[in-house]
């Protein structure tokens, strides 16, 4: 059951990870004549593209990566970011809505309908993910052959180093 509840929660925090990039990214946008437009969500792949690779594989296994593209590569990255922006902005909003819904629920104790409101966040969850997991196939697609395995190396030696720590507790439990 522990597992289970650890693997929802790191699925949500993925979601709220790779969600906050395409809201800064829509923050960007121009808005409506006298409105004001903040800035920032510019990184190294730019609009909604901060480097940080929490969607190529887990944290910081394309951040070596994204220090490698070139000029080319990096516009090539952005434009495909603002390309998707207006389609994923109002899924990572969904989604957090979603989230911010049974929250409300359950700090209100009107716990009543929380299966529902748990389903709607699992399904906003898989749309945004799906939209996201497009945008990645895309980017990676940008790479080239050696920048793809940096990223496979990395995210084996990651997964290598999560088995460890796995067994580490394991042991510490017993």
């Amino acid at each position: 059951m522990k597992k289970k509840t650890f693997l929802a929660a790191a699925v949500a925090a993925l979601g709220i990870a790779t969600a906050v990039p395409y809201i800064t990214a829509a923050q960007d946008q121009p808005q409506a004549q006298g409105e004001r437009v903040r800035p920032g969500g510019r990184g190294p792949g730019g609009p909604g593209f901060h480097g940080r690779g929490g969607r190529m594989g887990g944290p910081f296994a394309f951040r070596e990566v994204m220090r490698d593209l070139t000029d080319a590569q990096r516009e090539q990255v952005k434009a495909i970011h603002e390309r998707h922006a207006e389609r994923i902005r109002p899924l990572a909003e969904r989604a957090h809505a979603a989230r911010q819904a049974v929250d409300t629920a359950v700090m209100s104790g009107n716990t009543g309908n929380l299966q529902t409101l748990s389903i709607e966040v699992g399904n906003a969850e898989t749309e945004l993910t799906f939209a996201q997991a497009q945008v990645q196939s895309e980017v990676f697609n940008v790479l080239t052959a050696e920048q793809k395995q940096k990223i496979v190396e990395r995210r084996k030696a990651m997964a290598d180093r999560r088995s460890e720590i796995i067994k580490q507790r394991q042991n510490r439990t017993q």
